[in-house]
């Protein structure tokens, strides 16, 4: 077993980035824990064989596991509240995975599953369960196939969003995948957490068409016309024949995602970079409700993403850099900013995909509607055209990156915002956020806004929302962004997130995405009939996992075995 961290990435920038966020050396030192009901020396049986199984090299315990926590934890300083594996084991295989799942089983030690463990704000590969082992499947990361007459792509777990550009680029495949605002997440990992990216197929899990997974007593299931051997539809076709099980496999501890599919945009002859802003902050109800109806009728067809006027300012500096007081700034000084920068209250940004003269009619008409309703907005568009196909690459980062699918690190310096140039101690940025689920309806979303600002203003956090728009709903996200090395601002942002969901449970809003510190909170929201979707559930987890090997606890679904451990949560 090893107690040195191989590099991650092969990337330079990516590895320094992500070795910038998962210190070698945290603050906090990781004292052992050993997997729950588990002693000490059948732990120690357990890692040789998992050696065995794995290879020394792709076993970490003590000081290798930094890379095991979460970065951004509230309660790294807190040893009873902390989440840290016993143990990490990385197979590189299927068969390594089923070798890995008959330790487990043999000595009831719970696995916690992630692909590369950038789930950043929600726990990132920290588990739910003290001194699980974390199961991380980074180096299974083969691209099996990607067509570029049916574009889609076949993955592995470890396959980043960067590693599938580039494959798509160096193999000339005539596709763009959507990539997520991060580059060195798994393409995976985000799918099946039901991630987003930024193109025509944005809402990544809604085009999946076929998973390999491995269930956890090593029996391998595959789904949809996938099931099929040899079948020429296996990834073009979302039918079963009988029921679907695609979406158990979502958000779950029911099985072992071993291979994805997922549908890939067609590169077309013509892109057009689109914006539009309005000043006013209440200008966002009749934004929400154009935008809308324009995303119903099929106007417009791929993700439209609305920043507001902070997250904005973020992308181009620090608060210190526009506000020299305290606290958060102030709504004066936010209209002073505007007159300055040039940017509106709320800005909304997205892509035209396809043939010349259907993207140019499509933004006429567009034009056309918000020069109507909403008469005191800004419109832009810029048209890319090349009749075999717009590279991405040559988009002016301006006009293009995520939304051509450029994988990058674009957004990862926001975390600063918090964080005075000027500030006299190091520092450690970190983030999280709340993100509910809220009907594509202005008079929703401006609520929202008017009474989550002050919740957050109240704990030193500016309003920095932004939200993804559907054509009936949308993810919201309200981020915060902190000092780790500040201890009063990790209770701070401790009574920010209760504060926001408080908020949400009023209106009867759930949630996107939980962090592991509180699944279980989030889970409880689905109420009905006494929590009847919560035990549907749990019946299936104990009828394919008795022993509750597989990532107890996650979004709130707990085997038999280890049910006493879940949590009624309340802010202290």
């Amino acid at each position: 077993m090893s107690t040195a961290i191989p590099p991650t990435y092969p990337d330079p920038e990516y590895e320094d980035a992500h070795q910038a966020t998962y210190e070698r050396k945290p603050r906090y030192p990781i004292n052992p824990v050993l997997p729950p009901g588990v002693r000490e020396a059948d732990f120690d049986e357990a890692i040789q064989e998992f050696i065995v199984a794995v290879g020394q090299d792709a076993v970490f315990v003590k000081e290798a596991l930094s890379d095991y926590i979460d970065p951004y934890d509230v309660h790294e300083h807190e040893e009873a509240k902390r989440k840290v594996p016993s143990a990490a084991v990385c197979p590189q295989s299927t068969e390594q995975l089923k070798e890995v799942l008959k330790v487990a089983n043999k000595y009831a030690i719970p696995l916690w599953t992630f692909s590369r463990g950038k789930n950043l704000g929600y726990g990132g590969p920290a588990p739910r369960v003290n001194g699980s082992v974390a199961l991380d499947l980074h180096r299974m990361n083969k691209i099996i196939e990607v067509s570029d007459d049916l574009h889609y792509a076949v993955v592995e777990p470890g396959v980043t969003f960067i590693d599938l550009y580039n494959h798509c680029v160096e193999n000339k495949k005539k596709v763009w995948p959507s990539t997520a605002s991060l580059g060195w997440g798994s393409v995976m990992g985000n799918t099946l957490d039901r991630g987003m990216g930024f193109g025509a197929h944005f809402a990544h899990h809604q085009h999946i068409a076929g998973l390999e997974v491995m269930l956890a007593d090593g029996d391998i299931v595959r789904t949809g016309q996938f099931g099929i051997s040899n079948s020429p539809s296996a990834f073009i076709s979302k039918y079963s024949f009988g029921p679907s099980v695609e979406g158990l496999f979502l958000q779950s501890n029911i099985g072992v995602v071993t291979k994805l599919s997922i549908w890939l945009q067609p590169q077309p002859e013509s892109y057009m970079s689109c914006s539009f802003s309005m000043p006013d902050f209440d200008d966002l109800e009749v934004m929400v409700d154009i935008f809308g109806e324009m995303r119903r009728n099929n106007t417009i067809n791929s993700l439209l993403w609305i920043t507001s006027l902070v997250e904005t300012l973020c992308l181009f500096g620090r608060r210190s850099d526009y506000w020299k007081g305290e606290g958060p700034i102030p709504d004066w000084r936010l209209k002073e900013l505007q007159t300055e920068t040039g940017h509106g209250w709320w800005y909304a940004r997205w892509g035209l995909y396809g043939p010349k003269r259907i993207v140019e009619a499509q933004f006429e008409e567009i034009k056309a509607v918000l020069a109507e309703k909403a008469p005191t907005g800004t419109i832009t568009g810029t048209l890319y055209h090349d009749p075999n196909g717009v590279v991405a690459a040559n988009i002016p980062i301006e006009h293009g990156a995520m939304f051509v699918g450029f994988p990058s690190l674009w957004s990862l310096p926001l975390i600063n915002w918090a964080i005075p140039h000027d500030k006299p101690t190091p520092s450690k940025p970190a983030h999280g956020d709340y993100a509910p689920i809220i009907p594509s309806k202005g008079k929703h979303l401006l609520d929202w806004m008017r009474s989550s600002k002050p919740i957050c203003e109240a704990q030193g956090v500016d309003l920095m929302a932004d939200f993804f728009m559907m054509e009936r709903h949308v993810v919201l996200m309200n981020m915060f962004t902190w000092d780790q090395t500040e201890e009063g601002e990790k209770a701070r942002m401790e009574k920010l997130y209760y504060g926001l969901y408080e908020l949400a449970k009023e209106r009867g809003y759930g949630m996107y995405r939980a962090h592991v510190n509180h699944m279980d909170l989030i889970a409880d929201l689905n109420d009905f009939n006494d929590h009847a979707y919560n035990r549907f559930v749990e019946k299936i987890k104990d009828a394919v996992d008795p022993n509750g090997i597989l990532a107890p606890g996650k979004q709130g679904v707990w085997p038999n075995r280890f049910r006493h451990l879940r949590e009624k949560q309340t802010l202290e």
